[in-house]
């Protein structure tokens, strides 16, 4: 009799302890979202985040004009995550050590900011999904690309290049290379323009002329925001808010087990969303192909 307490107490053990381990483990501090304004995109993305972390997950939301007023001091044991490049500089400024996570920049931005040892998802698309995107849904062979400042070509350098036998051609604009003048040029020279997330260069002062240029040129523009697309791009490839929180929610998961020591600080996006402008490929005569086929053949691509 009491060797079968006994088992039955061992038993009764080790089953607590293996509910234990696989038990959803209690934050040590909280999630504090600070967002950079009210709007609807940080919204979906935070109503995704949280469809996808622990529900026992403290999670505190906040403005970045109340960040200083409704947190005095900061726990080792919270996660911050910045929406936006406010937030970021709200919560830098608060504690530049803090632990955090930063999304709703670009890679200008995450570079103008010095952001290089925080955990940060950029807009920007990896290269090789840029391109291949360009490549399979056109067909085309030369491709051009803008940048404020020369750019490293290694910069660009991807195997997708050689895999597709794709030519990358650089132009940049500065004070004596207006972007006009160098866009004509690029026309002339490639088959399409991709446009990367370059708020220095794409703007509600120059989008109208370039994508007009484009059009009379009769070049597709490839485009890295939906918006671009109803303004006449051909297309774009980017991270909807819901993409941007399932990521979010991916490396939040990952901070709060203890599992993101070897995450490299810089995180391109990972989920992407595509829409196109049929009427514009239409007029230009493009056929675009089927979106499922075409994003099952972009997944396949290693970088």
């Amino acid at each position: 009799m009491l060797n079968r307490r006994f088992k039955a107490s061992t038993f009764s053990l080790l089953l607590v302890l293996v509910c234990a381990m696989f038990a959803p483990r209690q934050v040590d501090g909280q999630v504090i979202i600070v967002k950079s304004s009210d709007n609807s995109y940080f919204d979906q993305t935070i109503s995704t985040l949280k469809k996808h972390v622990d529900p026992a997950t403290r999670i505190r939301v906040l403005r970045a004009a109340e960040l200083g007023d409704r947190l005095a001091s900061t726990d080792r044991g919270d996660v911050f995550i910045a929406l936006g490049q406010l937030a970021v500089e709200a919560v830098t400024q608060l504690d530049a050590e803090a632990n955090s996570i930063n999304a709703y920049l670009t890679l200008e931005q995450y570079q103008e900011l010095n952001l290089n040892h925080h955990l940060t998802i950029v807009l920007d698309q990896p290269m090789h999904r840029y391109l291949a995107f360009c490549k399979l849904m056109l067909d085309i062979e030369s491709i051009g690309v803008i940048d404020a400042n020369r750019i490293d070509p290694n910069h660009y350098r991807t195997q997708t290049l050689d895999q597709f036998k794709l030519q990358l051609n650089q132009y940049h604009v500065d004070k004596t290379n207006k972007l006009l003048p160098v866009l004509r040029n690029l026309l002339s020279q490639n088959d399409v323009l991709l446009m990367l997330p370059r708020q220095s260069i794409y703007n509600r002062d120059t989008l109208k002329g370039v994508l007009l240029t484009s059009y009379r040129k009769r070049k597709p523009a490839i485009s890295y925001s939906p918006a671009h697309v109803k303004s006449g791009a051909v297309a774009s490839i980017f991270s909807s808010p819901v993409d941007i929180g399932r990521h979010l929610a991916l490396l939040l998961n990952q901070k709060l087990n203890k599992q993101i020591h070897d995450t490299p600080p810089l995180q391109f996006a990972r989920f992407y969303t595509i829409t196109t402008n049929l009427r514009v490929a239409h007029a230009l005569g493009i056929e675009l192909p089927e979106e499922g086929e075409l994003r099952s053949r972009i997944d396949e691509l290693q970088p």
